[in-house]
């Protein structure tokens, strides 16, 4: 989170390439397991969404980066 200010920015814009910048640092220490994201493409299929493993995987990676964004929002005010 440090060093990337854009991620807290107001303007959406800047936001998202701060969220593209977290998630290139998180491939270095989060690798979203497999076997998960099997189980949200059966999950999503439950609901009548087809989605492959790698929107899954997607999924789990831009989740984790939001959860990062708010629990460090959270904890350094």
């Amino acid at each position: 989170m440090k060093g990337n200010k854009l991620i807290f920015s107001k303007r959406k814009e800047e936001r998202i390439k701060g969220y593209k910048k977290l998630i290139k640092n998180q491939e270095e220490n989060y690798t979203p397991p497999k076997d998960i994201a099997k189980d949200i493409v059966e999950a999503m299929l439950a609901q009548d969404y087809k989605i492959d493993i790698e929107r899954a995987l997607c999924y789990l990676k831009a989740s984790y980066a939001v959860f990062d964004r708010r629990f460090y929002l959270q904890n350094n005010e």
